[in-house]
């Protein structure tokens, strides 16, 4: 399975190295320029991990053609550019943490998956564990910002923390 990926979810597993997360449960992720060029500017925490998985080929960089004019300007340009790769491409799913983005996604007909979705997804197939050590560290080695609501929500949905 090909998804099309935005900067937050692979700066988020990057940084606790864990990329092999994002490898095992899409096998095949692509990134348009201005997400690259986000993740692997220098003193980025875990860009060489990502340029390591860009030389190992499951992650691939693909250059946009077109932005469209539903494609908000609003929205960062590693976010315009992986909504308008991921419509280029025909690939239907898309990792995406921002909310306006993930609206602007949705609309457009793309299934959403986010970084807490995939440690959840990753979880459920056996690919992890725990989710909590793994949240922990984005938070603290990424400064993943996560409200305490939604923090618990994830664990009582991954049977980490009981009501």
């Amino acid at each position: 399975m090909t998804v099309v990926c935005n900067a937050t979810p692979l700066i988020n597993f990057a940084a606790i190295n864990r990329l092999d997360i994002l490898q095992t449960a899409f096998r095949q992720i692509v990134i348009p320029q201005a997400v690259y060029n986000e993740t692997t500017i220098a003193g980025f925490p875990g860009s060489e991990f990502v340029l390591q998985a860009i030389a190992a080929r499951w992650l691939q960089v693909i250059s946009v053609s077109t932005i469209t004019l539903n494609i908000p300007p609003e929205l960062d340009n590693g976010e315009r550019e992986a909504i308008a790769l991921a419509l280029e491409t025909g690939e239907r799913q898309i990792l995406l943490d921002e909310r306006e983005a993930r609206q602007v996604a949705q609309s457009l007909g793309l299934q959403v998956i986010g970084t807490l979705g995939i440690l959840l997804l990753a979880k459920n197939r056996n690919i992890i564990t725990q989710v909590q050590p793994l949240l922990d560290a984005m938070i603290n080695t990424a400064q993943y910002w996560v409200s305490r609501s939604l923090y618990e929500q994830v664990l009582r949905q991954a049977r980490e923390l009981k009501d």
